[in-house]
């Protein structure tokens, strides 16, 4: 008797072992995939556990989670944009106003109205000229995107939730469309599911899965 009861206590825990163990792992794996999304201490490790907040993301949802931290990376790291430089607000300034006197002068000494006036000809040469003199003046330059800081990914009321720190509209919108797909994902298996409630109690299930567990499509 004694022996069947000790059996008994450690299939449960050995359970729950087991299952500490695959999150801990999924972690890791995370952390040394996309070390840059994550803060580290002083050597460079992920913050232990009572530092950072807690991270738990169900089996179902390991790859939309592991896709959108890629698309993120990829997207900070290769992404680049021309903005103003903030160094040239005069010259900026200038160019605008040249852009717009330009437009004028263009319109006439038309090219196809007039294409044997010789002066036409001249000043459309030297409106080029100074429409290159300001190209070369360094008005723009290329910037990357904000970076990300991964503070929080969790289930919370049937649903993948991401916080980050840092990121811009493009980030957000990943994580808003990640966070949809997790709603028609369940969160055990990987499979097709919807939101389903048991109680007060949500999360995104297949209809296998549901049974099973007892939870049943929300009332409207």
């Amino acid at each position: 008797m004694e022996t069947k009861t000790m059996n008994s206590v450690k299939k449960p825990k050995a359970k729950i072992v087991t299952d500490v163990k695959e999150e801990f792992d999924f972690e890791q794996y995370l952390f040394k995939k996309y070390p840059d999304l994550f803060y580290t201490d002083e050597e460079g490790e992920l913050l232990p556990q009572m530092k950072r907040c807690w991270n738990d993301c169900p089996k179902g949802w390991e790859t939309l989670v592991d896709n959108l931290f890629g698309a993120i990376v990829d997207y900070t790291k290769n992404t680049s944009r021309s903005v103003k430089n903030p160094d040239r607000k005069l010259m900026y300034f200038m160019s605008n106003l040249w852009n717009k006197l330009r437009l004028r002068i263009d319109r006439c000494c038309n090219a196809y109205r007039y294409p044997k006036n010789i002066f036409y000809k001249k000043v459309r040469k030297l409106t080029s000229k100074i429409t290159s003199y300001f190209y070369k003046q360094d008005i723009y330059i290329s910037k990357n995107p904000a970076t990300v800081k991964i503070a929080q990914y969790k289930e919370k009321f049937g649903s993948l939730r991401i916080y980050i720190d840092g990121g811009d509209e493009a980030v957000e919108g990943m994580i808003r469309f990640a966070e949809y797909i997790s709603q028609q994902t369940c969160q055990y298996t990987g499979k097709p599911g919807s939101m389903v409630q048991r109680g007060s109690w949500w999360a995104t299930l297949s209809p296998k899965e549901a049974k099973k567990l007892g939870y049943t499509p929300p009332k409207q």
